[in-house]
Order: structure tokens, then sequence, then C-alpha cells
């Protein structure tokens, strides 16, 4: 039996009024027969799709959903489940709601696991004169903030390691620079960290002064989502 579940694909998400949500989606394998069933999270935030379950144990590819009751954008992703394994989620889905009905109610996600401790980012000695060390979602932030200030070469180990990031002080300001960090910070990001992370968005915008890179991934030890925000000063 294979040690991981296949996620979800193609999720779509329409709205079937009085607030309702009529939700569809693909899977690569014959579910039926492998036992599997799926979950359906939402969220009103991009970075936290799994704030409420709102449907369980779905044995089929499409679900209806309902109890929105205001009017608003949601956030919809699938998990695939067979006890005690749960697939990473489909991407996910945005939808316009004009709601009319209760709020969402579900079992509010599982905790955070506290994880690995490693050294804290920037580095630092604590109160007791050791060195200071983090874990979980700290812990994960230093590693992107550490990638993306890091430019390559100086690392002697690992003359690639890097994203170039505060290089771009000596770069004029222009939409062709922001196409370009954002997919220099997508290949860096999946190569040193791809096993920690799946990267959901990298949005670059600038203004006369500064070229702000936003990213949003998800945690896969916790299929958490979180957000990491940069601002880069530039010369015109």
């Amino acid at each position: 039996m294979a040690a991981f579940l296949s996620s979800p694909d193609e999720l779509e998400a329409r709205d079937a009024g009085g607030g309702m949500v009529h939700l569809r989606w693909t899977y690569p394998q014959n579910f039926a027969a492998a036992q599997i069933v799926f979950d359906i999270f939402a969220s009103d935030d991009p970075t936290d799709a799994f704030r409420s379950r709102v449907a369980t144990d779905i044995a089929a590819l499409e679900t209806t959903v309902e109890g929105f009751d205001r009017t608003g954008t949601f956030y919809f992703v699938a998990v695939a489940k067979r006890a005690p394994l749960l697939s990473l989620p489909t991407r996910a889905v945005s939808l316009r709601l004009e709601a009319q009905q209760a709020p969402v109610s579900a079992p509010a996600a599982p905790a955070t696991p506290a994880g690995a401790t490693g050294l804290a980012f920037p580095f630092g000695i604590n109160v007791l004169g050791g060195v200071s060390a983090e874990g979980g979602s700290a812990l994960l932030r230093g590693k992107i903030l550490q990638l993306l200030l890091t430019s390559p070469g100086e690392r002697v180990n690992l003359p690639d390691y890097g994203a170039r990031l505060r290089d771009l002080v000596f770069d004029p300001n222009s939409d062709v620079l922001a196409a370009t960090t954002e997919f220099m910070i997508q290949r860096a990001l999946q190569k040193y960290l791809g096993d920690q992370i799946r990267v959901e968005q990298v949005a670059i915008t600038t203004d006369r002064e500064a070229l702000h890179v936003n990213i949003v991934y998800l945690r896969k030890s916790d299929l958490q989502f979180e957000r990491v925000r940069v601002g880069v000063p530039l010369i015109a």
C-alpha cells in the first residue's frame, strides 16, 4: 500500500444561490476502490484556507455546501484522505458570493505541530548565553528569508544558493524587473525548499522607491498557509 495519497485536482467552485456553493474536482485513481474520501475546507482569507471544514467524508467527486451568510470572496480547497493518510490539498479556488444563510460552522483545523528546531534567523545569543533557536513556522520563515537575502556565490559549498534579491538595489525599477524577480524567487524556493513548502503565489509590486515581494506558501508539514513580505529599496 502506498505511503502517500495523490492530491485531488482541477477543483471548481460555482455559486448555487441561497448561500450554497457547488464544488467538483478530479482524482487520478479509482478513489472508491481505494476507499478514499474527500474533505472540503473554506475561508475568507487566502492564507488560511483551512480555517473551516465545510464538508467531510465525501465519497464522490462533487458536493454542495451551504451556510454562507454574507457577501464576500471565499477560498476553497479539497483534500483526499484514507486514515491515517492525508493528501496535499488542491490549489485554493476563489469564489465571490452573495450569501444570505447562516455562517459556516465546522470544526477548527487541528493545531500546528511543534516540529523541529534550528538556529534562529537572524543569528543571535539568548539570555542564557546560548545560541538562539526556534522551530515550527518561525524556523521555516527564517529559511525563506535567508534564501531570499543571500546572493548566489556567497555560500562557497552552494554557489547557486540564493535569489539575488539584495542585488536589485542597483537595478532600474521596471515591470521587466518585477517579472524577472518573480521567476527567480519561484525557482529558488522550489529548488531549495520544495520538500518543505509549496509556493502558491509570488506577487511583485513596485513604486518609485522600492520593490515589494509578497509570497504565499503552503507548509507541507501541517497543510497551513503562511505569507512572507519583503521590501527591497531601489535606486531609480
